[in-house]
């Protein structure tokens, strides 16, 4: 990582998500608490949710062949201004709950144009051969941001001046774009020169075309589909596990958040990245999956360990929900960004958020229909079973096999290659 860190361009690069990121950890936990405060409904949070997820599951078909047929650079920096202004507009608003999660859907549309693009221009920033390396960093710094946006962002709504937070994310994206704006060399970088002759729509047909006809990326597309449903039952389930099952004090419930994210930080910046110098991409998803869904069943025990030694189990608990999470995040990534062809990384990156968002949009309905069924504790050990389930069928799919003989051949050429000079 200091090795990439030590590119100029990818640290500009990197310094506008810290800043972004850190701006966006400020207003998300001011508009989730102006929300539940100003409805007093628990449904309308889960509404700031559905708005965060919505704009890039309709929107980001349209969206993401814009950053394989246009200038990256500018479309980031067009996304930062859009978003900049959305927030501006948080201000005379934060009064009204239904505005701010109308506004909260509008700029996710910005995000939904941003992503794509930055996703597919981290190849081209770092090389081919560190494209783990960049996903580690960037995986690991937004859990740090999860951690100290929302922190500060706390500690700035004591003063119970919102619009000063809604100002201090605005000049984040200001200067996210300031950062994007200098690199140029990225705005020389063109995917393909077939996709700038072909039309919008034909773009979008032939992106779809391309990356369903890949069997290995067919395969990550629909292996997708469990994994993120799953994460959206459990990121639905773990606050009413921690609050109404472990009846977690609200001073323990912040520290046990950040635990989960020090566990994300550990596992993107040292523990994925260790694996995957040894061990296969194909075979460590694999096996994150696995384990991951284990570790959900394991919530049944650890609720009977907290009776014995308190909240110590809870919080080795969540520590490693953030660590192996970072072991389906890395390889997932690294694996989708080296298997899409370079001109159809944008498409193939909307696609992947597409599947994620709506994925988790019914992973988020199911959990809150498991929780009354069968309540959050086995309704979250259930929805882990499934994903251990998921991970036993998943070498016996024809799409695993060509992502295995990708991986291994991934590994031949970088075996071949000399090591590289700092």
């Amino acid at each position: 990582m200091l090795k990439i860190l030590s590119n100029r361009t990818y640290f500009r690069f990197w310094l506008g998500q810290i800043i972004s990121q850190l701006g966006d950890g400020f207003t998300r936990i001011a508009i989730v608490y102006l929300v539940a405060t100003l409805t007093k409904d628990p449904f309308s949070i889960g509404l700031v949710i559905f708005a965060q997820l919505l704009p890039t599951a309709f929107f980001g078909i349209f969206l993401g062949p814009l950053a394989d047929k246009y200038n990256r650079r500018w479309l980031m920096v067009g996304a930062d201004v859009y978003r900049m202004v959305i927030v501006l507009l948080m201000i005379p608003f934060h009064h009204s709950a239904l505005a701010l999660i109308l506004l909260i859907a509008l700029q996710g549309i910005g995000s939904a144009l941003f992503d794509p693009a930055r996703s597919s221009s981290i190849p081209d920033l770092v090389g081919e051969e560190n494209i783990q390396q960049a996903i580690s960093l960037s995986q690991s710094t937004r859990a740090a941001m999860d951690i100290i946006g929302p922190s500060v962002g706390a500690l700035l709504m004591m003063t119970n001046n919102y619009n000063f937070i809604f100002a201090i994310d605005a000049v984040t994206f200001g200067l996210s774009a300031i950062f994007i704006l200098t690199l140029r060399n990225l705005g020389r970088m063109t995917s393909s020169k077939n996709a700038v002759k072909e039309s919008y729509f034909m773009s979008i047909r032939s992106g779809v075309k391309e990356v369903i006809g890949m069997p290995a990326l067919r395969f990550l597309l629909i292996l997708l589909i469990p994994i993120t449903l799953v994460c959206g039952i459990l990121n639905t389930n773990l606050i009413a596990v921690l609050t109404n099952q472990f009846h977690v004090s609200a001073f323990h419930f912040g520290f046990i958040e950040a635990a989960t994210a020090v566990g994300v930080i550990f596992g993107a910046g040292f523990a994925a990245p260790f694996a995957l110098k040894r061990i296969s991409p194909s075979t460590i998803f694999l096996a994150g999956t696995a384990v991951i869904g284990l570790w959900m069943v394991v919530i049944i025990p650890v609720d009977s360990f907290r009776l014995q030694f308190g909240l110590l189990p809870v919080y080795i608990w969540s520590i490693m929900v953030g660590v192996l999470n970072a072991f389906l995040n890395v390889p997932l990534s690294s694996l989708f960004l080296k298997v899409t062809p370079a001109s159809f990384r944008g498409r193939g990156s909307s696609l992947l958020g597409i599947t994620a968002s709506t994925s988790s949009i019914v992973g988020i309905l199911v959990g809150g229909w498991l929780s009354r069924e069968i309540g959050v504790l086995y309704g979250t050990a259930f929805s882990g079973a499934l994903l251990v389930v998921v991970a036993i069928l998943m070498p016996l799919l024809k799409g695993y096999r060509s992502l295995s003989e990708h991986s291994a051949a991934d590994a031949a050429r970088k075996a071949k290659q000399p090591a590289a000079v700092n």
